[in-house]
């Protein structure tokens, strides 16, 4: 990721937080570092366990904000759920029509900030690094919560600006840390495109969390261990032993002490029942 663009608000009415061409640019390979033992691999994992904990043991619904190549509705329609997914990147659709889903997977071929969805129709709303790509995370962190049915969760991870500035920090790079500590926003570049992203710490997500109506608010860090072996770090530990990697992410990521050092920063919330 780089900090060349950034910038401490958006002059440009949201569109340089559009994420559509870069993830058209990543699809084809999207899946491959989370298939093969890496750091991704590993918070993916992480992730999963967080979210899946939280779904009622019945079959439901769950919304999959920014589903990309559709890996996790898979698995979801796998265990007896109702999905909804939706995605805006062409390239991203096409991956997720080539699993053939069947009829428990409906796709909205559209940008979660301005599709439509009925209020209180899912038990669930994922949104796994996708909401940091909208241009008003707050609001449509709002959004999702009017999605969840009273009892229902939300959870959402993003990238966690408190681990990046750390590792920016050790790897010596004190302007670019600081500068991203400053605006909160970042720009990922790769394959020639690029997308401004938000960058959050747990107070902040959680706020934006509770002034959605959401109770029993919880942070998590995912994959600590990030900000003092870096990223390169955790693949190799993820190559040579990786339960044991993965279970001291586990407890570290319980303690929601921690949760702002986690490489991305997990929140999951509760609809109140009425």
């Amino acid at each position: 990721m780089s900090t060349h663009n950034m910038q401490k608000r958006d002059e440009s009415g949201g569109r340089a937080y559009d994420s559509t061409r870069l993830y058209d640019a990543l699809a084809g390979e999207y899946d491959v570092g989370y298939a093969t033992p890496s750091h991704r691999r590993a918070y993916d994992l992480l992730a999963w366990e967080q979210a899946v904990s939280l779904l009622p043991a019945r079959a439901c619904t769950v919304i999959d904000a920014g589903c990309g190549t559709g890996r996790w509705a898979e698995m979801l329609v796998q265990r007896g759920h109702r999905v909804i997914g939706i995605e805006q990147s062409p390239e991203m659709v096409r991956q997720i029509e080539a699993r053939a889903l069947g009829g428990s997977f409906t796709l909205l071929r559209e940008s979660m900030e301005t599709v439509a969805v009925a209020p209180n129709c899912a038990d669930a709303v994922f949104a796994m690094g996708s909401v940091q790509f909208t241009a008003d995370p707050a609001r449509q962190i709002a959004r999702f919560a009017s999605w969840v049915r009273p009892g229902g969760v939300l959870v959402v991870y993003v990238d966690s600006l408190v681990a990046l500035v750390l590792e920016l920090m050790r790897l010596g790079k004190v302007e670019e840390a600081l500068l991203r500590l400053r605006t909160g926003v970042g720009v990922w570049e790769t394959n020639g495109c690029s997308a401004q992203v938000h960058l959050y710490d747990a107070a902040r997500l959680a706020a934006d969390f509770r002034a959605a109506g959401l109770t029993e608010v919880r942070p998590h860090g995912l994959l600590v261990s990030a900000s003092s072996i870096g990223s390169a770090g955790c693949t190799r530990a993820m190559q040579t032993d990786p339960d044991m990697f993965l279970a001291l992410q586990r407890e570290l990521s319980a303690d929601p002490r921690l949760a702002d050092v986690g490489k991305h920063l997990l929140m999951s919330g509760r609809r109140p029942r009425a």
